[in-house]
């Protein structure tokens, strides 16, 4: 293939991740900083109240939760997943990542900061669901060069648990805004 087919062979399969939904979310936070949480709040979470102890974990642990979905999109390593995500969460990121390296792409994104709403903590305090409202700046890119760069206002819906030290996200699905 040539160098000119195969960008452009590239540039076609960038569109195709983004038109099915694939790169919707962002790609790097720096190593250094947590993804920023401007806000979390708990008080109208239902059945029962969050510990404060159980809050403060959850807002450590999803942060970092970004900042690895952040590098591992931006370096297409998977395995930089497996600490924070579980379940249908981290196959959804791991396909991605997968389907992004086959096309020699990745996403670069920069995080201005989550509003998370918590809405559910369940009884035995093993899970908790919240919504997300992220700010985030994506550049899908092939190596350094940016083929697009958008400016991306998200609402998640997600799914934490409590695992043996720490909460993994387990679903982090995006939702029409309200």
């Amino acid at each position: 293939m040539t160098d000119v087919s195969c960008s452009r062979f590239r540039l076609a399969a960038m569109r195709l991740i983004v038109s099915f939904g694939l790169a919707l979310l962002p790609a790097t936070l720096h190593a250094a900083s947590p993804a920023p949480l401007t806000s979390f709040d708990a008080a109208s979470a239902t059945p029962r109240p969050i510990e404060e102890t159980t809050a403060m974990a959850v807002q450590r642990d999803y942060a970092h939760a970004w900042q690895s979905l952040v590098l591992a999109l931006e370096e297409n390593r998977a395995d930089l997943l497996n600490e924070n995500f579980t379940g249908v969460a981290r196959q959804q990121w791991q396909s991605a990542i997968a389907t992004q390296r086959q096309n020699g792409l990745s996403r670069r994104i920069v995080d201005h900061g989550h509003t998370v709403q918590v809405s559910f903590y369940s009884l035995d305090g093993s899970a908790l669901e919240a919504f997300d409202n992220a700010d985030l700046e994506v550049q899908y890119r092939d190596g350094s060069k940016v083929l697009y760069s958008e400016h991306v206002q998200a609402r998640y819906v997600v799914l934490l648990t409590a695992a043996e030290n720490s909460w993994k996200v387990r679903i982090l699905q995006e939702v029409p805004a309200r």
